[in-house]
């Protein structure tokens, strides 16, 4: 697909850029104690600033008075030279880039401030970061010192060199709590009418352009949506804000949105953040309802935009002038390199691992599908001096990784896979059909693997013998891990099947009392597909809640709502006794005996390592490794960095 609308030419105000994609700002967790700017994002910036027209950083801040989270400083002359590599990181390889400032405002953990002082989740803490207090509330001499403070930072940033400066005035942050009637009740100037509440970001902007000049662009991230109560943002108050901040002279705006805080952004009626259950593109509606009623600006559409061919139709259909990308280059970080040049993308699946570990683990990102996201500086590939023959036992993504690594590196490479596809775990991952993306990795995968001098033989198990036939140099054992079978009466009758096997044999059932024993996420994703297949499903937990032992809780709020919604029975603190040809006896936490009718039981109760296999393995070559599942039934991401790993280690 011609992708000529995406990589067309567009001005901000007088700053012009070479197409439509913008990197959207994202922190990748790397800080420095003074909070001058790691060095990890000088490389980080310059591969994704290839063919990338617009980088907008992650956030800075421009006061140090007013906040308590350290991420990137602003707020004094001192940081000015880390700034200015900063901004050089992008212009090396073509990219323009804007400074993103943001004042956390009252969800600041350690030590937020707020336009009203209100008892609301916004400014709960749900990470385990520290023990928030209620804000205080501002002063108007306060609020008068952060606006020419953020006045002075983007002054900073112009002398570093940045083309403009993005205000934050989205999410739970302050500037949105002053816009926000929810967030706002206060009395004077700077609160009560709408006006009152667009003052504060007013007066930024303004004292912006008098302090850098017309000619330094300031765009403006904010809510296009809101869910809050009692009053906040909907698509037509959204509308009224954009309308009111272009009259300012922003060169650009940035709609997102917004749920009751943070935590909840993925239950949003347009998620900014999309999950893996739910569908890309998820606020390009917002866009499209503000260009129906702003002609003058630019507007960017968010919300988990990953596909080339996607992005062209939203700016060709007009629905938005600019697309921000975020995981997905981060993913691949020359995504928009090879968008333009039609080439294999790698896919963001929406894991959300890496937000996950910046902001609940307070670590450097990491990514699924890309080992060496924030390791750019890494060692490329180099040719082996000792090409070797390989065997790997296990088309999963820790065999395949491993074997196309091998491979381009000089090795002779085999790789043998007993199921008729590729893809191992990730494939029957891929089954649910809200899953959106995992089909896209599947497939990639496969044009990888095609494309690579890696021999693949389906449909064929290694056996020993098999091994010692074709007598490698090393083998790698990625075969995944085994199903834990419970100890459980009756659990060997013919209506028991485990989650593995009824995913890989892809058995119909309608009509049917099925059980579902375990209810951690793989539990939860087969429970939903059955019963959107006209089933009567009931999940059965051992501990006292689902996928309680899940990390990344974004997921499971989501996942939760949609079993919720499909009527799906739960029983937690409840464990199975007995299972018959017509009944499941389970017994709860009071040792209270219950009967449910019974079809079929789908049996997901975790993996064990394949001990006994491995031991078989391992004694047929001097160099071995097991991998991925083998190593320890993991995610994805452990997955892909172990196949690297290993790959490069031979």
């Amino acid at each position: 697909m011609k992708l000529n609308n995406l990589f067309s030419p567009i001005n901000l105000g007088k700053l012009e850029l070479k197409n439509r994609i913008v990197f959207a700002p994202i922190g990748i967790g790397a800080y420095n104690d003074d909070e001058t700017v790691n060095s990890t994002y000088f490389p980080f910036i310059q591969e994704r600033a290839k063919e990338t027209a617009l980088i907008i950083t992650q956030g800075t801040r421009p006061s140090l008075k007013y906040g308590g989270v350290k991420i990137i400083g602003t707020y004094d002359d001192k940081f000015i030279p880390s700034l200015s590599k900063f901004a050089e990181s992008a212009h090396r390889n073509g990219a323009k880039i804007f400074i993103q400032s943001v004042i956390i405002g009252g969800n600041d953990p350690l030590g937020g401030y707020a336009p009203s002082v209100l008892d609301l989740p916004l400014y709960k803490d749900k990470w385990g970061r520290g023990n928030m207090n209620l804000p205080k509330e501002l002063k108007i001499h306060e609020i008068k010192e952060i606006i020419e403070e953020f006045a002075q930072g983007a002054r900073r940033s112009r002398e570093a060199g940045f083309d403009g400066i993005e205000i934050h005035g989205a999410y739970g942050y302050l500037i949105s709590e002053f816009i926000c009637p929810a967030t706002n009740i206060r009395t004077d100037e700077y609160g009560g009418s709408f006006e009152n509440r667009m003052r504060f970001p007013i007066e930024i902007i303004k004292r912006i352009k008098e302090v850098c000049g017309d000619d330094f662009p300031i765009g403006f991230k904010f809510n296009a949506y809101q869910d809050i109560k009692p009053e906040g943002i909907d698509e037509e108050l959204g509308v009224k804000i954009a309308q009111r901040i272009a009259k300012e002279g922003v060169v650009y705006l940035h709609e997102v949105s917004m749920g009751e805080d943070v935590m909840l952004m993925a239950l949003s009626k347009y998620p900014s953040m999309p999950t893996m259950y739910q569908p890309g593109n998820t606020t390009v509606l917002l866009a499209q309802n503000l260009k129906k009623h702003i002609k003058s600006i630019p507007v960017v559409a968010a919300g988990g935009i990953s596909k080339p061919d996607e992005a062209e139709e939203i700016i060709r259909s007009g629905k938005a002038d600019m697309v921000a990308v975020g995981r997905a280059l981060l993913a691949d970080p020359h995504w928009s390199y090879k968008a333009k040049k039609q080439m294999r993308i790698i896919p963001c699946i929406k894991c959300l691992v890496c937000h996950n570990e910046v902001v609940k683990r307070s670590k450097v990102a990491v990514c699924s599908v890309n080992p060496f996201l924030c390791k750019e500086t890494e060692i490329p590939l180099v040719k082996t001096k000792k090409p070797k023959k390989i065997v790997v036992i296990g088309a999963g993504p820790a065999g395949i990784t491993a074997a196309i690594t091998a491979s381009k590196r000089g090795h002779t490479v085999i790789l043998y896979e007993k199921q008729k596809e590729i893809g191992g775990q990730l494939l029957l991952a891929s089954k649910p059909d809200f899953k959106y993306e995992f089909d896209n990795l599947v497939n990639y995968f496969k044009e990888d693997l095609f494309d690579s001098k890696v021999k693949l033989m389906l449909n064929q198990e290694a056996f020993p013998e098999v091994v010692r036939k074709e007598s490698p140099d090393v083998l790698i054992f990625a075969a995944g891990a085994e199903p834990i079978i419970p100890d459980v009466k009756g659990i060997n009758n013919t209506n028991v099947i485990s989650a593995v096997d009824f995913l890989r044999n892809g058995k119909e059932l309608k009509n049917n009392n099925v059980i579902v024993v375990g209810g951690g996420e793989v539990g939860c994703e087969i429970a939903l597909l059955v019963k959107r297949k006209g089933n009567s499903v009931t999940i059965v937990e051992a501990l006292n809640e689902l996928m309680l032992l899940e990390e990344i809780k974004y997921h499971t709020m989501v996942l939760e709502r949609m079993l919720k919604q499909e009527d799906v029975k739960i029983y937690t603190n409840s464990k199975v006794a007995e299972i018959s040809d017509d009944f499941v006896e389970i017994t709860d936490s009071a040792s209270k005996t219950i009967r449910l009718p019974l079809d079929f039981v789908i049996f997901s109760v975790g993996f064990k390592i394949p001990k006994q296999k491995i031991n078989i393995f391992k004694d047929l070559c001097k160099e071995f490794y097991a991998i991925g599942d083998s190593k320890k039934p993991d995610r994805i991401r452990e997955a892909v960095y172990e196949g690297s790993r290993i790959g490069r280690l031979i």
